[in-house]
């Protein structure tokens, strides 16, 4: 989790001179470990699970950091990054049937439409219960695939200490890194059972929706982050000299 602080048009000097009278906001990288985001691959051999699909998934270990994307405090989420990876226009939109072969349905026809993604604020509960109390449009990815992009909300959306962020896919998203070390990546979709029922739609998309979280998938990194102004906490009142 990186963090800056706001200090534009403020000089060194009067940073020094007002800091027992001044608070600022703070910029955090909700999300941001020591592995930076990068654009997931196809393993050499085998299936190529990069794709995640209708669901909403809450990354939690990566490099070893429990729950990264938690906000430790009150403030405002204006923008989120994704690393989509790269796929290919017959992946996307399917093939047509030849002599040999028959049609093949594409990502698109699979999953119920385009790629795209929102960026979700959960309230946490006991027994891995999560409840929706923020979350931004649906942007498309399709654009962006194979590069890291930023993506700016128009209306920043509120976080408070405590809660964590997450990715709402409805239909597909290469987004998923693999064959990571198990014991520092993790993962967690919205599904309560079924977890590997990839096409079924479980994606939190109304406010106020609880969801259990009940499945969890290890050595793998869902390739997002947040970026947080915190709320400035007002400074301490100085005690009155006697």
């Amino acid at each position: 989790m990186k963090r800056l602080f706001l200090t534009t048009g403020v000089t060194f000097v009067a940073l020094f001179a007002f800091a027992a009278t001044t608070a600022f906001a703070a910029i955090i990288e909700l999300g941001s470990t020591t592995t930076p985001l990068a654009k997931p691959v196809c393993p050499a051999t085998g299936a190529c699970p990069i794709i995640l699909t209708e669901t909403t998934a809450v990354q939690i270990l990566s490099d070893g950091t429990a729950y990264p994307t938690e906000a430790a405090h009150n403030g405002r989420i204006v923008a989120f990054t994704v690393s989509p990876g790269d796929v290919s226009t017959a992946d996307i939109n399917g093939t047509a049937a030849t002599k040999t072969k028959p049609a093949q349905p594409g990502l698109n026809a699979t999953y119920g439409g385009a790629s795209e993604a929102a960026i979700t604020v959960l309230q946490p509960a006991p027994k891995h219960f999560f409840k929706v109390v923020a979350e931004s449009p649906l942007f498309q990815l399709q654009p962006y695939f194979g590069h890291l992009v930023q993506f700016v909300l128009t209306e920043s959306l509120p976080i408070a200490k405590g809660d964590v962020i997450s990715l709402t896919v409805p239909t597909w998203a290469p987004l998923l890194a693999v064959d990571l070390s198990k014991t520092q990546f993790t993962w967690r979709p919205s599904r309560a059972s079924g977890c590997l029922s990839y096409t079924v739609q479980s994606a939190q998309l109304t406010l106020g929706d609880n969801a259990q979280y009940r499945c969890f998938f290890n050595g793998t990194r869902v390739e997002y982050t947040a970026t947080e102004v915190t709320s400035p906490v007002p400074p301490p009142v100085p005690k009155k000299k006697k």
